[in-house]
């Protein structure tokens, strides 16, 4: 090698040390996190703004066929409010998410307290809660729908022989009990999900603080109320955007249990749209009812953690 190319060689940067200062450090953590970005942007972004925009065209078959989408502005929603099973959607909604969200939350919080005793043997009920929320969703509303069958049920075999009942029961063919049926098996999927995050939240409350309380003369629900929850709140307040936000957007339960049924007795919003979309083939109205779960979604979100943070503050 020549002592010009040599020359040339040392002249040439190497890529390393172009972003150790200068304008390269500061593009360098960026081009970091740009593939994460365009993943996000690829697999929620687009879809987001894809499906609002959809809400505002007419898009079906046909005009997907022929490729002419026109823009119809807000009448997807007038034939989406025109529509007598959405306002009882709405009704199952609102149920659905209440029972689910106060239940979890309940049983969750009564769970950790429960399990953050220090006894010997806790570890093994501590796992053996988690089996719920580690069993595949389909597998689990499977397993409860064969537990609900009318003629062979564990369920009815159980209640009959407490005396609950006196004959076995169409849990999930009877318009008046098949939304609670389904809720039984949500909230039994999802309890263990909300007692892992209070449980952990719990193991970080300072001893002290117990301690102290415990000496000032606060027991029983005066501690839980006054002391422990304002520990924990934050972690409570996650735990509860996480499980509304989960129940709302949860499809496997009530499409493999009831499909909506009986009678539309069983109907929540999601699945009103995934028929819209995927029986009737009407994007458009199923993209409006999807937009408004969203936005629904978003406020009573930013509603709760708004209120939560003034608390804070306070």
């Amino acid at each position: 090698m020549t002592t010009r190319t040599r020359e040339t060689t040392r002249l040439k940067p190497h890529w390393s040390s172009i972003f150790e200062n200068g304008t390269g450090a500061r593009l360098y953590p960026y081009l970091m996190v740009m593939p994460a970005i365009l993943i996000a942007i690829g697999v929620v972004v687009y879809p987001v703004v894809s499906g609002i925009t959809s809400a505002f065209y007419d898009v079906t078959l046909r005009t997907l066929n022929s490729g002419d989408m026109p823009f119809v502005g807000m009448r997807n929603f007038e034939r989406v409010f025109a529509d007598p099973n959405f306002m009882r959607a709405s009704l199952n909604t609102v149920i659905w998410v209440v029972l689910n969200v106060v239940a979890q939350l309940g049983l969750g919080l009564a769970l950790a307290l429960l399990l953050h005793r220090i006894v010997p043997g806790i570890g093994f009920f501590r796992s053996g809660i988690l089996v719920p929320w580690v069993v595949p969703s389909v597998v689990a509303v499977l397993t409860w729908r064969w537990m609900y069958d009318p003629s062979v049920g564990i369920v009815n075999e159980m209640l009959v022989r407490l005396g609950v009942i006196n004959d076995y029961h169409p849990w999930l063919g009877d318009t008046a009990t098949a939304l609670y049926a389904v809720t039984v098996e949500s909230i039994w999927k999802g309890t263990p999900f909300v007692m892992l995050l209070l449980l952990a939240a719990l193991q970080l409350v300072p001893k002290s603080i117990l301690e102290a309380a415990s000496m000032d003369g606060a027991s029983g629900w005066r501690m839980l109320w006054h002391v422990i929850l304002p520990q924990i709140r934050v972690s409570f307040a996650i735990a509860a955007v996480l499980t509304f936000i989960l129940t709302v957007n949860n499809f496997n339960a009530i499409w493999l249990m009831t499909e909506g049924g009986p009678l539309n007795s069983s109907e929540i919003l999601f699945t009103l749209a995934y028929k819209y979309g995927f029986q009737r083939f009407d994007l458009g109205r199923a993209s409006a009812v999807a937009t408004m779960l969203f936005v629904g979604l978003v406020i009573a979100t930013t509603i709760y953690l708004k209120l939560i943070q003034a608390k804070e503050a306070d």
